[in-house]
């Protein structure tokens, strides 16, 4: 598996979640050993759904009015 910023390796790992946010104290996940970005289930599902939500912004510019040197 490859990473989706840099490319580089991404290899499994047991993530930590001390707070217990997540309902489990530990959750299966891929770590990229060049850059350090972490991905799980949840993090690829929250990706996902913001991708899917987001329309493309319109670019909107006012007339400008045209200056005539006199």
């Amino acid at each position: 598996m490859t990473c989706e910023r840099c490319n580089g390796l991404m290899v499994s790992e047991q993530i930590c979640d001390l707070r217990g946010t997540s309902g489990d104290l530990s959750v299966d996940g891929y770590r990229c050993l060049l850059c350090g970005d972490v991905v799980d289930k949840t993090i690829l599902a929250n990706r996902r759904c913001s991708s899917e939500t987001v329309e493309p912004p319109t670019v909107y510019s006012p007339p400008m009015p045209r200056l005539v040197a006199a």
